[in-house]
């Protein structure tokens, strides 16, 4: 009987090890073919899902009689599909804290609409591209259109409606569907040279308190008494009388349309130390020449 013969034991452990080379490097290759670009990738993702930028959000126009003049308004892309847009006109009115209410085109005594062409006013982005609207505004040589107007040029997306499934063959039901739409809305401003946008007046200037709220406010009522379109800077002042301390409240930027009144709201901060104040409220025309101001002193308890 032929006896049998043992494998060493430092053979197997080599083979073993020549395995265990052989995927490792396998492993690697395979990872080294084809890298993939996390970093491209998280770059490609973040530029893809910002959404849609349409600007500028205001155009300033300043035409004269029998002049024409053109602006540009960039619609990009950043979504990771295509995008189709119709772009439209609006007039609009303004309520006395701002808000805005769309009418139809020449609906508004000072429509800017009898004076604008847009052109194109329909585009297709694919993902990551950009598109030019021009809005255009001419004006005759005509004394009538020597007046302020304005309006809102509507970048509106345009989907297709989809099919509605009643979800009842028996014709009983009654089916609704809604197509959700993204809209963007650019605001349109003409002031002639010779319109006068800088007459607004303080109306009123008064100091409330929300008792219910424990809240206190400056109110700044505004009128434009002018003919022009007033572009302009509303804020408070207000100075401590005991200590000198000084606080500035708001310095947003407003636009107040001719004939048309603004009520301000300035809240005071709730921890601000109590005593007698010399309160200012100023309008500024972002000119070194004509600030309008109204002052009044208050006591905060």
């Amino acid at each position: 009987m032929r006896k049998k013969e043992s494998i060493p034991v430092n053979l197997i452990s080599y083979f073993l090890f020549i395995c265990f080379l052989g995927i490792m490097i396998f492993h690697v290759n395979s990872l080294s073919g084809k890298p993939e670009n996390n970093h491209q990738k998280n770059n490609d993702d973040k530029k893809y899902n910002t959404g849609v930028t349409v600007s500028p959000a205001h155009i300033k126009f300043n035409v004269d009689l029998g002049k024409i003049k053109t602006k540009k308004v960039k619609v990009t892309n950043y979504t990771s599909v295509t995008k189709k847009f119709q772009i439209k006109y609006n007039d609009f009115d303004m309520s006395l804290d701002g808000k805005s209410s769309f009418l139809e085109a020449g609906e508004s005594k000072y429509s800017l609409s009898k004076f604008l062409s847009i052109s194109p006013t329909f585009i297709e982005l694919d993902p990551g591209s950009s598109a030019e609207i021009a809005v255009t505004v001419q004006l005759p040589n005509d004394p009538e259109a020597n007046v302020a107007s304005w309006g809102v040029l509507m970048v509106e997306e345009a989907k297709e409606r989809q099919r509605l499934d009643p979800g009842n063959e028996s014709g009983e039901t009654v089916a609704f569907g809604i197509t959700p739409t993204i809209v963007f809305g650019v605001w349109l401003y003409q002031n002639p040279p010779n319109v006068e946008n800088t007459n607004v007046e303080i109306q009123k200037f008064s100091y409330n308190i929300d008792e219910e709220n424990e809240t206190k406010f400056l109110f700044l009522e505004l009128e434009n008494t002018g003919d022009g379109i007033s572009f302009c800077k509303a804020y408070v002042e207000l100075t401590n009388l005991g200590t000198g301390e000084q606080y500035f409240l708001g310095g947003k930027k407003y636009t107040i349309l001719p004939g048309y009144r603004r009520t301000f709201i300035f809240e005071l901060l709730p921890d601000i130390p109590k005593g007698k104040y010399s309160a200012v409220g100023v309008v500024d025309y972002f000119s070194n020449t004509k600030l309008v101001a109204a002052e009044m002193d208050l006591n905060i308890e």
